[in-house]
């Protein structure tokens, strides 16, 4: 079958990576550059992790996750990931309903998911350079570490150049006529197909109106750091952040394979038109820096030397993924930040869906995170 995919991510690139080696013909198209500096892809890394709050379908998802992480490195011939374990911090009491460290530890528990809870002084025997109130209390968890997004999404693009598959850069689609198999490109052209796979996150919503009102493209910011150096060792050998000790949403990846320290807040968050993302003045990447000032010792010796903007397609349903099908077409949006870790699992998805091989309503349940599986028929090793 010829599948047109829009969107050169890592879904749209992973999508069409299980086409190819499954025999059909994706041909990829992308609005800018491949890879995009100014996708929600391209950053030097993204997170994956078992800590899910209170949901345990995308915990389960996460262990499929790595099954085609692996598929996907075989191929490549190369593994673009650094285990690190992943910490969640809370300043709540244990227990507490509603706490997304609580309700990631007792998800994991009910999954039988191997995890450990460490109270306040093993988390600073971990983690150092934290300054812990003294109610802290933390679980981590393994297998959960760093995904090197940048290299993954170079390396899957030369991939598929090599592979003959059709990859079509600086190349935007502008509409869908489903029906017809057919995508209108911005220079006029018409691509058509057997059927339309659109992955454009941020993107989608000038591409797929039923999908529009469900969600809201968001300018993420996150800055890089170079940290003390008296905590370098510690961050450099410490565990992935997938929540701070911090009331707010917050992550933190270590300085692995050459990468930086980063930090993220959601808070930082801002409506935005992914076309016209703008680069925030100084004292906004200063100001995310400072939320974090209260829980790290030495916070003023912290030095920030970089940043980046990344355009998020926030859904409006408690994040969760959502999906659009109709005949000769499958989408996928939402992905307010947690995409990229089950980017190689959710291309092999949508290419089932668009072969046939998947039913639609299994799908969008299955990324909802409501059902435990959605698999086609023999996933190959």
């Amino acid at each position: 079958m010829r599948i047109l995919v829009i969107g050169g991510g890592v879904v749209g690139l992973s999508t069409a990576w299980a086409l190819a080696r499954q025999g059909h013909e994706p041909l990829l198209f992308e609005a800018g550059p491949l890879p995009n500096p100014a996708g929600a892809s391209f950053d030097r890394h993204r997170l994956i992790r078992l800590l899910y709050g209170a949901e345990p379908g995308y915990a389960r998802m996460v262990h499929e996750a790595y099954a085609a992480w692996n598929r996907l490195w075989a191929d490549l011939g190369r593994e673009h990931y650094v285990e690190t374990g992943a910490l969640g911090v809370s300043v709540a009491p244990p227990g507490t309903p509603g706490d997304w460290v609580a309700d990631s530890q007792k998800t994991l528990a009910d999954l039988g998911l191997p995890h450990d809870v460490l109270d306040r002084q093993a988390l600073a025997d971990l983690a150092p350079y934290f300054a812990l109130p003294a109610e802290c209390w933390g679980v981590l968890a393994a297998p959960g570490g760093v995904l090197l997004a940048d290299k993954i999404v170079g390396h899957l693009s030369g991939w598929l150049r090599r592979e003959g598959v059709g990859v079509f850069p600086e190349t935007r689609a502008i509409e869908i006529d489903a029906a017809a198999g057919a995508v209108r490109l911005a220079d006029g052209q018409i691509a058509l197909g057997d059927a339309i796979v659109v992955a454009a996150g941020a993107w989608t919503d000038k591409l797929v109106p039923e999908l529009a009102g469900a969600q809201t493209p968001q300018r993420q910011l996150v800055v890089y750091l170079t940290p003390p150096r008296r905590f370098a060792k510690a961050w450099a050998e410490g565990p992935s952040i997938v929540q701070f000790p911090l009331a707010e949403d917050s992550y933190g990846v270590p300085p692995v394979a050459g990468t930086p320290l980063k930090f993220g807040r959601v808070g930082a968050r801002r409506p935005c038109d992914p076309d016209a993302l703008f680069e925030p003045e100084p004292p906004e990447v200063q100001d995310l820096f400072a939320g974090f000032a209260p829980i790290l010792q030495d916070a003023g010796d912290y030095a920030v030397m970089g940043h980046k903007v990344c355009p998020y397609a926030v859904s409006h349903q408690d994040g969760r993924f959502l999906t659009h099908a109709e005949p000769g077409l499958v989408a996928v949006t939402g992905c307010t930040g947690h995409m990229f870790k089950f980017g190689a699992l959710m291309g092999e998805r949508l290419a089932a869906v668009a072969t046939g091989r998947l039913a639609a309503e299994d799908f969008a349940a299955w990324a909802a995170g409501r059902t435990p599986a959605a698999r086609p028929p023999a996933e190959s090793a």
